[in-house]
């Protein structure tokens, strides 16, 4: 085991950082719930009332992705200076207001609009500032088992807010379900108001890496490293979500497929769960490398497999690894750079990687289009992997010692 596996294991929480990583496991699957999954069921709704063609419909939300990636570097700061209680709070106003405009629209501009400024809101409301807060909560050495609990409740997001969304439309059109969806959101800046810590405590003295701020670490390469895995888990997790069903009826799936890849949801939270149970034994670097790692035989069976129980494998694979990796891209910044501007580090880190999400749907369908099936673009999403392996083994070397000072 090394220091750092240890000195997690045996930390002492701070008072009240469990009722922090309670409400914001709540609070996640409520903003990632609304302002990401359910796009996807208000989507065709929106596009039948308006006559906007899907695709520019669509477009709207990854505008809102492109916003995000660099609102982050802006947010981040503001994390570090003001503190997660009053951006989370003010994030879940503004998601209330931006989901009840959204209801509003009448022109095409007026929605583009809308998802730009809910762009804002999701790099003030999503996992970085999230995981900000426990930091601040937890403490360097403890808030491994924090990012745990909470990404395991937002695993579950997708499972609540998909089918909630579709009762809503079903029952009240898809505008009326947009101020469901912001009432619910107004309701979460009560909690972090309530709750959430304010700025991080000063980190103790000679703890190391841990006055490290922004300028300083992007000098040294394994910043950049852990850009490429942020970047690599990024573009991965985009592709399979958006182009897995699609992938399996070309499979010969059919019907099957959605049910099929349902698992994936599942698979996640259960990654989540076996790390949350591993208390902090096993060494994030190695528990990294393993997931991406496992990400290269599940690429290549997707790509070339066939059949229920070769599918079933490889996305139960694909989705331990994703949901582990959550953890370790919000725990690791801290162990390498501690947690003096945790926000602003994590939020650089971050926005290569929301730039990824939005570009990768869209170049895995131009792969898709030039080769005429899944086979290449999910082949490379394999080697993507290795290569991000390779990284993160070069970002954090043997045991995972701290950042040098610049």
């Amino acid at each position: 085991m090394s220091a750092a596996a240890s000195t997690a294991r045996s930390a002492p929480v701070p008072t009240g950082a469990w009722r922090v990583a309670a409400v914001l496991a709540a609070t996640q699957v409520v903003h990632w719930g609304s302002l990401f999954y359910a796009f996807s069921v208000l989507m065709p709704a929106i596009a039948a009332e308006t006559g906007w063609p899907r695709d520019t419909v669509v477009g709207a939300f990854s505008t809102g992705l492109l916003v995000q990636a660099g609102a982050a570097l802006t947010v981040g700061p503001l994390l570090d200076r003001l503190g997660p209680r009053t951006v989370m709070a003010a994030g879940s106003v503004l998601a209330g207001l931006g989901l009840w405009l959204a209801g509003q629209v009448e022109g095409l501009w007026q929605f583009y609009a809308v998802w730009a400024g809910l762009g804002v809101v999701m790099a003030a409301t999503l996992y970085e500032a999230a995981f900000t807060a426990v930091a601040a909560a937890f403490g360097r050495a403890a808030m491994r088992p924090g990012i745990a609990l909470v990404t395991f409740a937002g695993g579950l997001a997708s499972t609540v807010f998909w089918p909630l969304t579709a009762w809503l439309v079903a029952d009240l059109g898809w505008r009326a379900a947009c101020t469901v969806l912001a009432l619910v959101n107004l309701a979460c800046a009560l909690p972090h108001a309530a709750v959430l810590p304010g700025r991080a405590p000063p980190p103790k003295a000679g703890e190391a890496g841990s006055d490290l701020h922004l300028g300083v670490v992007c000098r040294q390469p394994r910043f950049w490293a852990l850009a490429f895995v942020n970047v690599a888990v990024g573009f991965v997790s985009a592709v399979v979500g958006v182009h897995l069903v699609p992938l399996l009826v070309e499979r010969g799936l059919g019907a099957a497929a959605p049910l099929l890849a349902g698992l994936l949801g599942v698979a996640q939270v259960a990654g989540r769960v076996i790390e949350f149970g591993g208390g902090g034994r096993w060494p994030l670097r190695a528990v990294g490398l393993v997931a991406l790692l496992a990400l290269v035989p599940a690429s290549a069976l997707l790509a070339w497999g066939s059949g229920i129980p070769a599918m079933a494998c490889a996305i139960g694979v694909y989705g331990l690894a994703n949901g582990v990796m959550t953890i370790v891209r919000g725990a690791l910044p801290a162990q390498l750079f501690g947690t003096g501007h945790y926000g602003a580090i994590t939020s650089a880190l971050a926005a290569p990687g929301a730039l990824a999400r939005a570009a990768g749907p869209v170049a895995a369908g131009w792969l898709w289009a030039w080769s005429g099936s899944y086979t290449t673009p999910v082949a490379l999403l394999g080697l993507l992997c290795l290569a991000a392996a390779l990284a993160l083994a070069a970002a954090v070397p043997g045991g995972g010692r701290t950042a040098r000072r610049g």
